[in-house]
């Protein structure tokens, strides 16, 4: 397994059997003993994962289609029947005649040019040479701390988290990638890179049309009440997303991301809002992030600041020695 990948699926091995760390692994003195091998339960996950591999190596041709979630469904020990007493089943419905056409949806390409049309334009983000925000990082449980994404076109970025307890930097630059927090600094997957480039608000206006190999409309749904666009979108790398646009005014209020490994497929979801006027294109001002972990859920980026054509020092990009 790749490094870049190995606390993703620890948290999605978590979340999965909605458990804390300390199922599999030993703590001493409220800290984690990572290396310790004197629990059961790290050895059935690694039995587990074995299991897995192979079913999906069988039947699936090695795609991630089965995972710790299908069985355990968020509980430590799988239900292997069904609770008495069973719910009656509902009656299956006559089928009716069809009295109209199914709706008809916009294609993809259009509902992502109307929204690049809403913000302010193709021209208008052209001219911009660098994106500057700052602002407040909240996480589920309370802890805030401070927030900074700098965004240079056309796919350099560099992102700082700093809480008292906890300080991630990543960066990337054209195809490369890397993050460092106080275990280190560990290259980034490919994915890892373009997932980064598009989940900063800047050079995904910046990449969003050309992004996408396939973008079609699969639908309607409700996202805070508004009814939204559905586009999956396969991106240039193979990579499946979801998007959805506000029907009324045009605008990206939610991208979902997959991400497929050794342990199952890692959903990201990134939800935007409080778009606000600058210098001529809207940016959103809160950005919440939702991942698959127990421990902490979601945050919130919310932005105080937004500065355009500023500075930056390429530097900002550049991997750190250690």
């Amino acid at each position: 397994m790749p490094n870049a990948q190995l606390m993703p699926s620890m948290r999605f091995m978590s979340a999965s059997l909605g458990v804390r760390c300390e199922f599999c692994h030993l703590s001493k003195d409220g800290k984690l003993d990572a290396a310790a091998e004197n629990k059961k339960e790290k050895q059935t996950a690694r039995d587990m994962i074995r299991m897995v591999k192979e079913i999906n190596r069988a039947n699936f041709k090695g795609e991630p289609q089965v995972s710790c979630f299908t069985c355990h469904v968020g509980q430590p020990i799988p239900q292997s029947f069904p609770i008495l007493p069973v719910v009656m089943a509902s009656p299956v419905p006559p089928i009716q005649p069809l009295q109209s056409a199914p709706p008809s949806f916009p294609s993809g390409s259009s509902v992502i040019d109307r929204y690049i049309e809403t913000i302010g334009g193709e021209a208008a983000i052209e001219k911009i040479r660098s994106c500057v925000m700052t602002g407040k990082f909240t996480t589920a449980s309370g802890a805030s701390g401070t927030y900074e994404a700098e965004q240079v076109p056309p796919d350099s970025a560099y992102e700082l988290i700093a809480l008292s307890s906890f300080r991630r930097e990543r960066g990337v630059r054209n195809r490369s990638g890397w993050e460092k927090t106080s275990l280190g600094a560990i290259d980034l997957l490919p994915q890892q890179v373009s997932d980064m480039q598009l989940s900063l608000p800047f050079l995904l206006d910046l990449q969003l049309k050309r992004q996408y190999s396939e973008a079609a409309v699969s639908g309607k749904e409700k996202i805070d009440n508004h009814d939204a666009y559905v586009v999956d979108a396969t991106r240039k790398d193979d990579k499946r997303e979801r998007l959805y646009f506000d029907v009324e005014n045009g605008l990206l209020v939610r991208r979902i991301t997959y991400a497929p490994t050794m342990v199952g497929i890692i959903p990201e979801q990134i939800d935007l809002s409080d778009y606000r006027d600058v210098e001529g294109v809207k940016f959103p001002f809160s950005v919440r992030v939702s991942i698959t972990d127990s421990n902490n859920p979601s945050n919130t980026r919310t932005f105080e600041q937004v500065r355009l054509n500023i500075q930056v020092e390429p530097s900002k990009f550049s991997k750190p020695s250690s």
